[in-house]
């Protein structure tokens, strides 16, 4: 190699490394970054993001405590393993359903030995999931109430939320208890819940909020405020005055057409994969002496109506007959349905679509309760 060259080719390799150490630090500086935001979500945000961070709401309940929130914004998934956990008795009736219950208060049932179980935006992974924490916390009930809704089989490609994510694990649990091959870990990752917990957006709203709040979240017992929502012992939600200033009856009327027209083209889908799994993890229940029944939630009219002889409305028929295909089968009882015609729920008693106040729930306990009162008949 000519003596000339030699310099240049040093100074090649000398940019090179350069180069290969800013790429480096770039990375690193990135990755601290996104550790950071992740941090500093968990800290403004636990009861979504934190390990642990619903531990202080079970805590309060096992206390005979309500605890106050922000919002619904939260692991919720996670507040019911921990209070099942922290549960001294095992209640004679468990429901276990989507946000749709959220405002279904034990007195509904008339003084029965209830816990509401709901979860937000639950597909057929959480009817495993759910069971698992029963099974994990021997807190299986004498009567084990599902609520069917009109998502529930949706498979995961087709999903436009990821508030189910957290519950993965418990599901996969269930299913190896079951003996079934579960969904591929890549398939069901928290890809979604990841990209929120790095998001910078979600830091400032996180961080804003938080330092803007006249109150934090905390145990307490008192049942009303202005700004926090109240999460009950029993399962069940209080909303602030500013929610109830908000829910509106144009506000529900307004959202009912609007779900309605965002539903008509969009039919409820159905795994097929979901149904096998639930069909088993029915047939362990009834197998364990648990007496199983079917729910389904009315929606609020103005939206049943709106998608009468439309697309969605063939799927949702598809999906009332399999439940009842289902529940003929292993002579499970059915009550509810999605008609609210046939419930007795009025308009006025939604805050959207599909979430009712308890006065619509009542109409739906009174109809359980009939079917216990003809049971004990027989």
């Amino acid at each position: 190699m000519p003596a000339a060259d030699v310099p240049e080719r040093r100074s090649a390799i000398a940019r090179k490394a350069g180069s290969l150490r800013y790429a480096i630090a770039f990375v690193a500086a990135t990755l601290a970054g996104l550790f950071a935001t992740s941090v500093a979500n968990k800290a403004y945000a636990p009861e979504m993001y934190a390990t642990g961070g619903m531990l202080p709401a079970a805590d309060a309940h096992a206390k005979g405590l309500n605890y106050a929130v922000f919002d619904l914004n939260l692991n919720i998934r996670a507040l019911r393993d921990a209070q099942l956990a922290r549960m001294t008795k095992t209640p004679d009736i468990i429901i276990i359903g989507a946000s749709h219950w959220q405002e279904s208060h034990k007195e509904l049932l008339k003084g029965r030995d209830i816990f509401n179980a709901h979860i937000h935006r639950d597909y057929w992974e959480d009817l495993l999931g759910m069971v698992e924490l029963l099974v994990k916390h021997d807190k299986l009930p004498h009567k084990l109430i599902f609520s069917i809704r009109d998502k529930q089989f949706t498979p995961v490609d087709a999903r436009k939320d990821y508030l189910w994510e957290p519950g993965i694990p418990a599901y996969r649990a269930m299913a190896k208890r079951l003996g079934l091959e579960p969904e591929s870990y890549l398939k069901t990752a928290p890809y979604d819940r990841t990209r929120a917990l790095i998001s910078l957006p979600m830091l400032f709203d996180n961080v804003t909020r938080w330092h803007n709040a006249v109150e934090h979240p905390h145990a307490t017992d008192e049942s009303h405020f202005q700004s926090l929502d109240v999460l009950l012992p029993d399962g069940s939600i209080l909303w602030s005055q500013d929610h109830k200033n908000i829910f509106t009856p144009e506000r529900a009327r307004r959202e009912a057409n609007k779900f309605a027209e965002a539903a008509i083209n969009d039919p409820p889908k159905i795994d097929a994969q979901g149904v096998a799994a639930f069909g088993k993890v029915l047939d362990f229940l009834q197998q364990k002496d648990v007496k199983v029944y079917f729910v389904q939630p009315p929606f609020n009219p103005v939206f049943y109506d709106r998608v009468q002889d439309t697309d969605y409305m063939k799927g949702l028929k598809r999906l009332d007959d399999l439940t009842r295909r289902i529940a003929a089968e292993r002579g499970i009882p059915v009550f509810g349905s999605f008609n609210p015609h046939e419930v007795g729920c009025t308009a006025d008693e939604y805050i959207d679509a599909e979430h009712s106040n308890p006065k619509c729930l009542q109409h739906v306990w009174d109809q359980f309760i009939a079917l216990e009162a003809r049971e004990g008949q027989h």
